[in-house]
């Protein structure tokens, strides 16, 4: 957590010229959000032009559905000529993670992010930039994104508004996971500003037949210790559906952690979610992955991936299923299946 004065926000900005908008790799709701209300700020209060570059594919139904009716648009990565640019802002990441590739060349001016950076022997955070906010105790980083439009007295636009809700909504699982009373300011004030319509439309995309047979594998793949729902599966559609079934059992009755996997894009992605109060999942996740991948978090949640580049994927899995068991001292402990007969396939 820092105590960033946000007056420093204006003094990290170029006075004229554009500036480059990025965030992780498979923007979430959160990361857009955040970025479509940054856009938006520079614009109104600073007037300064800015191009978002989202890296990546976006797979996942609702923040598909997100980009379309909001109409982001975006540049590919290699599209930035640094010579037309004076600077790039990073939001809902930090260069220092591995999921994260802003465009070389150009300077980075500064860094909003709720997530936790590396902690472990040999990490370093680079805290050089002009400005540099990283507080883990918001529950997403469009609140910080709100909390900047407030301080420089800027009311966002109907399509802004629904874009910052978006991504408070969605990181805080409707206030629920995470909050802090800054969330539910948020949260309550944008859902006024916002476009209802739209937001039902997000909510509720139309979903695509492989959306639910992703499911059913992922359901064949679960395995129940009881305290941990671990659902260790091979590819995957999109790294967005691991997030998506670790939401999706941890409604299981019963309070627990639950742990995700699947492969896409040449990365084990894994993500960790828990309903426990006082839960810390990134140390949980940063352990389980060790020095073969990386990883970051905030609060009950947290998100990671190891390169498939010098693994095989069983090997990695394999990995992954010891120090979980590990982890939560369940090495002696034998599995339930969530369905009394045999699995049809789905896992590795």
């Amino acid at each position: 957590m820092t105590s960033t004065p946000l007056s420093q926000f204006a003094e990290a900005l170029p006075t004229s010229g554009r500036l480059v908008l990025c965030t992780h790799r498979h923007p979430d709701p959160d990361g857009l959000g955040a970025i479509v209300g940054l856009e938006y700020l520079l614009q109104q209060k600073f007037g300064l032009e800015s191009r978002l570059v989202l890296e990546g594919r976006i797979r996942r139904a609702e923040n598909v559905a997100m980009r379309k009716l909001l109409k982001i648009q975006a540049l590919p990565k290699g599209g930035v000529d640094p010579a037309d640019y004076q600077g790039i802002l990073v939001v809902d990441s930090q260069p220092c993670f591995s999921h994260t590739h802003p465009p070389g060349a150009l300077p980075i001016l500064g860094v909003i992010d709720h997530h936790d950076g590396p902690k472990t022997e040999g990490e370093e955070v680079d805290v050089s930039y002009p400005f540099h906010w990283v507080d883990s105790s918001y529950g997403a980083t469009s609140t910080m994104i709100y909390d900047l439009l407030r301080f420089y007295e800027v009311v966002p636009d109907k399509r802004t508004a629904t874009a910052l809700f978006c991504g408070v909504r969605y990181d805080t699982n409707n206030l629920l996971r995470g909050a802090t009373p800054a969330d539910e300011t948020a949260f309550l004030e944008l859902e006024r500003l916002a476009d209802r319509q739209i937001i039902g439309a997000i909510d509720k995309p139309p979903l695509k037949r492989r959306y639910f047979q992703q499911m059913r594998e992922a359901m064949d793949c679960c395995e129940d210790y009881g305290r941990l729902l671990l659902t260790l599966m091979g590819e995957v559609q999109s790294p967005e559906a691991v997030a998506e079934v670790a939401d999706w059992f941890l409604r299981l009755e019963g309070e627990q952690w639950s742990l995700a996997g699947g492969a896409c894009d040449g990365r084990y992605q894994l993500s960790l979610r828990c309903d426990l109060a006082d839960a810390d999942a990134y140390p949980a996740l940063r352990f389980i992955i060790g020095k073969e991948g990386s990883c970051g978090g905030h609060g009950r949640m947290a998100g990671g991936q190891i390169s498939l580049a010098d693994r095989q994927l069983d090997e990695v899995v394999h990995l992954v299923h010891q120090r979980a068991l590990e982890l939560f001292g369940l090495q002696e402990e034998e599995p339930k299946s969530l369905f009394p007969q045999e699995s049809s396939g789905g896992c590795r």
